[in-house]
């Protein structure tokens, strides 16, 4: 079974979630695996510690520092995404234009051979009969 699996079959089996036949499955890997059953044995353990903890009400204003608090972190991480993405987009541009002045630059160079090529056959070819006469 794999890891995230297991985790999520764990959590299911101690909230009572699972189905029988999966319920009858996971029983099965928890006798052939000590480790698992140990595991599930720990957050058992753990689960009846906390169920036995008494209920604690939030005080009248949580809720309304708690969304004050939500509210600045989101602004936070918005306002510091654009910080962080701007130089990315200028960065993006920077290569950008480098890799089209690096096309044309080429494109240069190959016109300027092509031109050579021209001027040299032109050269080397013997003058027309026309001009002969």
């Amino acid at each position: 079974m794999a890891a995230d699996s297991n985790a999520e079959l764990m959590t299911a089996y101690l909230d009572d979630a699972l189905e029988a036949g999966e319920a009858e499955s996971f029983e099965k890997y928890l006798a052939d695996s000590p480790e698992a059953r140990r595991e599930v044995e720990s957050l058992q353990k753990i689960l009846s510690i906390v169920r036995e903890l008494p209920d604690v009400e939030a005080p009248p204003d949580f809720y309304e520092k708690l969304s004050k608090k939500l509210r600045r972190r989101r602004q936070n991480a918005e306002s510091s995404t654009g910080l962080i993405s701007l130089p990315f987009q200028v960065l993006s541009i920077i290569v950008i234009m480098m890799i089209a002045a690096t096309y044309l630059m080429l494109e240069i160079e190959r016109e300027d051979a092509q031109i050579e090529k021209d001027l040299s056959a032109a050269e080397a070819a013997p003058e027309s009969p026309v001009n002969q006469e």
